[in-house]
């Protein structure tokens, strides 16, 4: 058996030690060129370490003349290398016109790479050749993993074809994606696809902290804009998932008695079909959900004419409904000029005469017809100072307030 001497070891040691540390040194200096990214430093951290594959893939974008050749030299380095594949892709396709080799380049691309851009490159490639199929499956894939804002994606389905049904079947149910989905229709006017949407989105989240996905902003905004559009069915379609999923305490108005919250039981939503207070000076609106109350507070310093309350309710046009309400007016002096109005969702045109005043008349019914031209109207609870009088002063109470169908 052949033995070393201790001397030799030592040799051996010192060397592989020194050989380490030349090649962290010549490392650590190529990886300090790299990061320079000028034409001068990449080319030099090609030299001492010439087997990296994302520093020839680099030095192909200095070297236009042998980017292929270089960005070839890369894959070969390293096949998982998936931007060289997609440099290669946009090589073939742009500088070749070699469609099939594109093709080819970007499918591996999405082969050794599951992650976003290889999906969305193809997803691209697939629009710009017109490919439908194609890009709808490659869209759908994007969409199931992107980590970024998917409006950009959006954008590029509908440009590619008009069919909110074959969209809304391309859009995973990812939560997230719904709830962007659902966010970029109403910000375009394209409301029609929103309610199953939604109802996707709720199914897939459940009672999983509603809060998180969307129930306290961009669906109550949502709504509000079905309703100012006029789209009584979808805005009704909306509120009725939100309430039977539990994520809303409204009940479900109707056509034939559409008060919403008319016994101030539930907290105030703000939105959609419930009671919406308005924001003004002088005025300050406060509920009791425990006694079923609603307390409108007025410090005579409000406007002279000014809404206080308003809710959208689903009507047949033109047909004659019965609005009661029970009220105390604790006013400075009467009568206070506050009365109900009923007005079209779409014009803002009242359909008849205001009801009595509240001040005088607590206990009242009020016989009015529903606006001609809207399936949507406008109940408000409005002050206009009486002429010759103060402007109101004081509190009216209201304990309960119904519509009916005649």
């Amino acid at each position: 058996m052949r033995y070393f001497s201790p001397r030799l070891v030592r040799y051996l040691l010192f060397a592989a030690a020194l050989a380490g540390a030349i090649y962290s040194f010549l490392y650590a200096r190529a990886a300090w060129l790299f990061k320079q990214d000028t034409a001068v430093s990449v080319p030099a951290a090609v030299r001492l370490v010439p087997y990296a594959s994302d520093y020839l893939a680099r030095l192909a974008s200095w070297i236009p003349d042998k980017k292929i050749a270089l960005l070839r030299r890369a894959v070969e380095l390293n096949p998982f290398d998936s931007d060289s594949w997609i440099q290669l892709g946009f090589a073939a396709e742009y500088q070749r016109h070699d469609k099939a080799t594109a093709e080819r380049f970007f499918l591996r691309a999405a082969e050794v790479n599951r992650m976003f851009r290889p999906k969305w490159t193809l997803a691209n490639f697939y629009f710009r050749q017109g490919r439908t199929e194609e890009f709808f499956r490659w869209a759908n894939a994007s969409l199931t993993i992107t980590p970024y804002p998917p409006d950009p994606i959006f954008e590029q389905m509908w440009a590619m074809d008009a069919d909110g049904g074959r969209i809304a079947a391309a859009v995973p149910n990812r939560p997230r994606i719904l709830l962007a989905y659902a966010w970029f229709l109403s910000n375009r006017d394209r409301t029609g696809t929103i309610p199953a949407i939604v109802d996707r989105l709720i199914a897939a989240v459940g009672n999983r902290a509603p809060h998180a996905w969307g129930r306290d902003d961009l669906l109550p905004a949502i709504e509000d804009r079905l309703l100012a559009a006029g789209d009584r069915d979808a805005a009704l379609h909306l509120w009725n998932t939100l309430a039977k999923a539990g994520w809303i305490q409204q009940g479900v108005p109707s056509i034939a008695r559409p008060v919403t919250n008319g016994d101030f039981r539930r907290p105030l939503f703000r939105h959609g079909f419930d009671w919406m207070p308005a924001e003004i000076d002088g005025l300050h609106i406060v509920t009791f959900p425990s006694t079923g109350m609603l307390r409108i507070e007025l410090s005579g310093d409000q406007p002279e004419n000014c809404v206080l309350l308003r809710q959208y309710l689903p009507v047949k046009p033109g047909s004659a409904y019965t609005v009661e309400w029970h009220a105390a007016a604790q006013l400075a002096e009467t009568p206070g000029g506050i009365r109900w109005h009923l007005k079209s969702a779409r014009t803002g045109v009242e359909s008849e005469p205001a009801s009595a005043d509240l001040s005088v008349s607590p206990i009242g019914v009020w016989r009015v017809r529903a606006p001609l031209d809207s399936d949507i109207g406008v109940l408000s609870l409005e002050c206009s100072r009486p002429l010759g009088r103060l402007r109101a002063r004081g509190a009216v109470i209201l304990r309960s307030v119904s519509a009916k169908l005649q």
